[in-house]
């Protein structure tokens, strides 16, 4: 498969964006994100501090990785792995019926259950990281296509951002509504 180098970039772009972020809210509070590992009931309670501090130095290292161009292939298929990691912890509590389960990915003020949405959203950033590792430049990029490619990594940021928040207000329109 032979992508433009454009298309590429942007999504090692985003990919990085979407990795800092998540590592970054992980590390403001780790004592709640062992209680979402903790919510999740996939791993032995001995096992959750090592988890919760490996998984946002992961999730950094992805970030950082995914900005050199020499890196980006590897960093993508530890996102991948990771994204795989998320989709099935959040397909098995689904399937359990475990719905009201912080999924672990906003910052203090951003709670959201996990849905499918989530499993979508995680599924489309999959996508991503496998354009990163199986693409195949069709030629080299120049200053032009770097330059679009922040655009469009800014516009997909901004997207994602509005979908996470969009996410965020449906669970507390939903708690508004059974209080009232």
């Amino acid at each position: 498969m032979k992508l433009d180098p454009v298309f590429i970039i942007t999504c090692s772009l985003i990919l990085s964006y979407v990795f800092l972020v998540a590592s970054f809210h992980k590390w403001q509070n780790l004592d709640e994100f062992t209680e979402t590992l903790r919510n999740y009931r996939l791993l032995p309670e001995a096992s959750l501090g090592l988890f919760s501090y490996a998984i946002p130095a992961l999730e950094l290292f992805c970030g950082l990785a995914l900005l050199v161009p020499q890196s980006a292939a590897v960093a993508a298929i530890l996102a991948g792995a990771l994204l795989l990691m998320y989709i099935f912890a959040i397909g098995l509590n689904l399937l359990k019926g475990r719905r009201s389960i912080d999924c672990g990915c906003g910052g203090i003020d951003q709670k959201q259950a996990i849905s499918e949405w989530l499993i979508l959203r995680n599924s489309v950033l999959l996508f991503f990281s496998y354009c990163v590792i199986a693409a195949i430049q069709s030629r080299e990029p120049f200053w032009l296509d770097w330059s679009i490619a922040l655009l469009a990594a800014i516009v997909g940021c901004l997207f994602y951002n509005i979908v996470n928040q969009l996410l965020v207000n449906r669970d507390l329109l939903k708690g508004l509504r059974n209080h009232g």
